[in-house]
């Protein structure tokens, strides 16, 4: 399945035709609220000041709140006009998203768009407080939770509630690993890792596009639209520290990344775009990144709409299979810690 186009989309010209988007295209976020996880740095922070740059009030979420404090005051620093506020959130948590999720709907505030952008690549073994072995519990688990505790305030604040012209939003972050991703269905959790490498990594993200692709066949209709992006390799120094470098392929990623990676703020334009173009309204389910040749992306159109090469991003069975699955896991680690549930949507 490709990209996805849902009733009340603007009719203009097909954005599977724009080209080289760049953050001079984003139109006016004025009275926009928009959550980035993810954003004390790299790709996360450039998406959050573009969003304020152009007048949205963003709320950027990280697991160190001192951090994201001294991320938003550089942000501001920068002259935007839009407001920039920090919140802790840590995805290893369910606990901590629950509360995250609690506090963001006490301050009353409509949502207009959701950014996970958060996740980990190739770090030293170990296993989130639920459980999970850390690379699918942050990049893949947390973000499902996240998003449903989320959900009842982006359909309240779309245009179903008359509150805004074109849909609220959900991105989250894939990679082109996805190209080597599976599925282990007997194991979604990584119980059986020994390591948090590649294959947990790539499975991570291909479960992240399969997810959104399921969840926005299930919102069709409701003014809530989903996208799945990726940037190609990046250079982030923070993403580069946290590697192992007892990994061998930690070490080729380095490598490759320090003499082919792009700047963050090009790779953040994959985000960027799908959290505020109105021309992709009723694209849903899109993909958008640079084109790429194998596992080699190539540095430019860092925003196009593509579609991913792992053939289960277009297996609609198993997109099911997952959600039902993810559903069941989640709810049973929720009961575990007396947190509520969720519900599918």
């Amino acid at each position: 399945m490709s990209q996805t186009r849902s009733a009340g989309s603007n009719g203009s010209v097909d954005p599977r035709s724009k080209h080289f988007w760049t953050t001079r295209d984003m139109p006016p976020q004025d009275g926009k609220v928009v959550i980035v996880t993810g954003a004390s740095s790299g790709m996360g922070w450039y998406c959050a000041q573009a969003l304020a740059e152009h007048g949205a009030h963003v709320i950027i979420a990280a697991r160190s709140l001192d951090r994201c404090q001294t991320a938003a005051k550089l942000i501001e620093e920068t002259g935007v006009r839009g407001k920039v506020d920090a919140m802790h959130l840590d995805l290893s948590s369910f606990r901590s998203i629950v509360n995250f999720a609690n506090e963001f709907k006490a301050r009353n505030l409509p949502l207009h768009t959701l950014v996970n952008n958060a996740g980990v690549f190739l770090v030293p073994f170990d296993h989130t407080q639920e459980g999970f072995e850390t690379t699918v519990g942050i990049n893949y688990f947390g973000g499902f939770l996240l998003t449903h505790l989320l959900m009842d305030k982006l359909k309240e604040t779309g245009p179903g509630a008359r509150r805004v012209q074109t849909c609220t939003r959900v991105v989250s972050m894939a990679s082109l690993f996805e190209l080597l991703g599976s599925v282990n269905w007997s194991d979604l959790e990584g119980k059986s890792a020994k390591e948090s490498g590649l294959f947990e990594y790539s499975s991570s993200k291909i479960e992240v596009i399969m997810f959104v692709r399921e969840l926005n066949k299930r919102l069709r209709g409701s003014g809530v639209e989903v996208f799945a992006s990726q940037p190609g390799l990046v250079q982030t120094q923070l993403n580069m520290r946290k590697l192992d470098h007892g990994k061998l392929t930690a070490n080729l990623v380095d490598l490759a990344t320090r003499v082919y990676g792009q700047r963050a703020d090009k790779a953040s334009l994959c985000l960027q775009r799908p959290a505020s173009d109105p021309t992709v309204d009723g694209y849903g389910g899109s993909y958008f990144s640079p084109p790429w040749l194998w596992l080699l992306a190539i540095n430019l159109d860092h925003a196009g709409m593509r579609e991913p090469g792992n053939s289960l991003a277009r297996d609609e069975a198993a997109w099911a299979r997952l959600y039902n699955q993810t559903l069941l896991i989640v709810n049973s680690k929720l009961q575990e810690k007396n947190l509520p549930t969720i519900e599918s949507v």
